[in-house]
C-alpha cells in the first residue's frame, strides 16, 4: 500500500474507502504511549462543554521541558486533523490556545485526546466510490454545513466558526477556528461563519472550473440561524446591521447570482456543531458517523 504525505488509502468495500494516518499515530504512541496506558477508553475526544481558559497570573504552568512536549503533541494532532481526523478538530483547537503556557490539567486533556485517537486508530475519513462512468457533462453536487458558537472563547469573548463541505456526500473540507473579531450578536457570528465557508466553497469552485468539471448550482449552505440567513439575502443595511464587517457582504453577490443558496436546518441536524464546541458523546457520534469510517 502506498503512502503519500503520511496518508494511506484502504478500500474497505466495493463502494467505500478510508483515508487514514496510522504511521503518524504510531509515532505519537512511541512518544506518548507510556502516559496513555492506564487511561480508560473514551467515546469522544473531550468532555462536554470543556473549554480551555488561559491560566491566570500566579497559576502554576508546565515546565519549559513539559511545555515543549505539549506543543509537540499538539503538532502531531494538528497534522492528523489536516488530512484524516476532522473529528478531533475542536478539541485540539481549544488546547492549542495555550501553546505558550499550559497547566497540568490541560496537559491531561491533551492526553485524553491522544487516548481517544489511540482507541480509534483504525478510523479515518470515509469516501464513497461511485461505480459508474462520469461523463464530461456530469454535475458534481456540493453542499455545506456551517455554525458558530457565540462568544465561545471564554478568554477573548470571540465566537468560534465551524464548517464542513461535502462533495457527493463525502467530506472534503472542514474548519474549527476562532473568529478574528468580537461579534456583538449571534446573528453576526453566524453570518461571519457563512462568509467563511462561502470563501472556501468559491476556492473549490475555482479548482473545478480550472479542471473543466461542472458543479450543480446552487450550492446549498445549511445554517441554523434565521438572522444570519436574513443578512445573506438582504443587501440593505440598517442601524442593527451596520456593525457587520463589510468584507463579509460578498455573500450577497453570490446568493443573488444563484451560485450559493442559504437554507435553514435545525440545530440537532447541523453537522458543524461538533466543530464549534465540545458536545456530548451521543451528539458527537451522530454527526461523526456521516464522514468517519473504520478499517476492518
Amino acid at each position: 500500500m502506498e503512502e503519500y504525505v503520511g496518508c494511506k488509502i484502504n478500500r474497505t468495500s466495493e463502494k467505500s474507502m478510508i483515508m487514514y494516518q496510522d504511521t503518524l499515530i504510531k509515532k505519537m504512541l512511541k512518544s506518548f504511549g507510556n502516559e496513555l496506558g492506564n487511561m480508560r477508553k473514551y467515546e469522544s475526544p473531550t468532555s462536554t462543554g470543556n473549554a480551555v481558559v488561559r491560566p491566570v497570573e500566579g497559576e502554576p504552568i508546565l515546565s519549559e521541558e513539559m511545555q515543549t512536549r505539549y506543543r509537540s503533541g499538539i503538532g502531531i494532532l494538528m497534522f492528523l486533523i489536516k488530512y484524516s481526523r476532522p473529528d478531533i478538530s475542536n478539541a485540539v483547537r481549544e488546547l492549542s490556545k495555550v501553546n505558550d503556557g499550559a497547566t497540568e490539567g490541560q496537559y491531561k486533556e491533551l492526553l485524553r485526546v491522544m487516548k481517544f485517537v489511540k482507541d480509534m486508530k483504525k478510523s479515518g475519513l470515509k469516501y464513497n466510490v461511485e461505480n459508474k462512468e462520469l461523463s464530461e457533462n456530469h454535475m458534481w453536487e456540493m453542499m455545506a454545513y456551517c455554525d458558530s458558537d457565540f462568544a465561545g472563547d471564554k478568554d477573548s469573548q470571540k465566537s468560534v466558526t465551524g464548517y464542513g463541505i461535502y462533495l457527493l456526500g463525502c467530506l472534503i473540507a472542514w474548519k474549527s477556528r476562532g473568529q478574528k473579531t468580537v461579534s456583538l450578536s449571534s446573528s453576526k457570528a453566524e453570518y461571519l461563519a457563512i462568509a467563511d465557508v462561502c470563501t472556501k466553497i468559491l476556492f473549490v469552485r475555482n479548482v473545478f472550473d480550472f479542471s473543466g468539471l461542472k458543479i450543480d448550482y446552487p450550492i446549498l449552505v445549511r445554517c441554523d440561524n434565521v438572522g444570519a440567513m436574513f443578512l445573506s439575502y438582504n443587501a440593505k443595511t440598517s442601524p442593527r446591521t451596520k456593525h457587520v464587517d463589510i468584507k463579509a457582504h460578498f455573500v450577497w453577490e453570490y446568493v443573488d447570482e444563484g451560485i450559493i443558496k442559504i437554507v435553514f436546518l435545525k440545530l440537532e441536524n447541523n453537522d458543524s456543531d461538533i466543530w464549534t464546541k465540545n458536545t456530548d458523546r451521543k451528539t458527537f457520534a451522530r454527526h461523526v458517523v456521516k464522514f468517519m469510517g473504520r478499517n476492518e
